[in-house]
């Protein structure tokens, strides 16, 4: 014979509230030490999108450590709750990795940092040859919605094959004394690497990871950045902006 009961389930307390279906209460011994709750905890936004939650998994908590911040899924897309971060939110989208590599092995990251998902269709990169001798518009596929928190790679389509990205464009052939400027469609500057009017080399076979807490910047600052030697792909893909 099956029966149903309806119970309330607590967690350090013998008496959960009735209006409750679990409490977790912060101490059990009457008060003397407590306790916190600790929330999913999943290490980047890659692991936090093989989660892949559905409509119906709306309110969700997850905490991402590389973020630092507390995230709930409103059945649409994550949405920040608080994010314990030692520097502000990005005031616009930035470039965080450059990547000037062997043969074809060219890419841009561009990350989103701003608190809030951005269309992609407002922006373009921009690349001045040699100081300004010839130029390149390379727009992003159309309709891209770059979420909070994540980033865009775009790179040339003979680069290595082990190179995750979400386009491909045989415009971005840079060689190091190049300026690559992230543009809106406008053409207002948003960030820079390099200078337009100068050919100097700046970044020949070499990685450049802007560092954390950097946003976007309209004037080229080689401190900005983290430098790799030549065809380091490892953190394509993700950027930590949070210390």
């Amino acid at each position: 014979m099956l029966t149903n009961a309806m119970c309330q389930v607590g967690i350090g307390t013998t008496t959960p509230s009735q209006a409750s279906m679990l409490e977790v209460s912060s101490s059990s011994d009457g008060g003397s030490t407590f306790k916190g709750f600790m929330p999913p905890r999943v290490p980047d936004v890659a692991a936090r999108d093989a989660i892949n939650p559905t409509p119906e998994d709306e309110g969700l908590l997850i905490f991402i450590q590389s973020y630092r911040c507390l995230q709930v899924w409103t059945g649409i897309a994550w949405e920040n709750i608080y994010c314990n971060g030692s520097a502000a939110l990005a005031s616009n989208l930035f470039i965080s990795e450059y990547v000037e590599g062997s043969s074809n092995n060219k890419v841009i990251e561009i990350a989103n940092f701003t608190g809030m998902p951005v269309s992609l269709d407002n922006y373009h990169l921009f690349i001045s040859f040699n100081g300004g001798g010839t130029t390149s518009l390379i727009p992003f596929i159309t309709g891209f919605i770059l979420e909070d928190g994540d980033v865009y790679v775009i790179k040339h389509p003979q680069a290595n094959s082990s190179i995750p990205a979400d386009q491909t464009d045989n415009r971005l052939n840079f060689n190091g004394n190049d300026a690559v400027v992230l543009r809106t469609t406008t053409g207002t500057h948003i960030d820079i690497l390099g200078d337009i009017n100068s050919n100097e080399y700046y970044g020949r076979d070499l990685t450049l990871r802007k560092k954390p807490t950097l946003g976007p910047s309209t004037t080229f600052q080689p401190s900005d950045y983290l430098v790799f030697g030549i065809d380091d792909f490892t953190d394509i893909g993700r950027h930590s902006y949070f210390k």
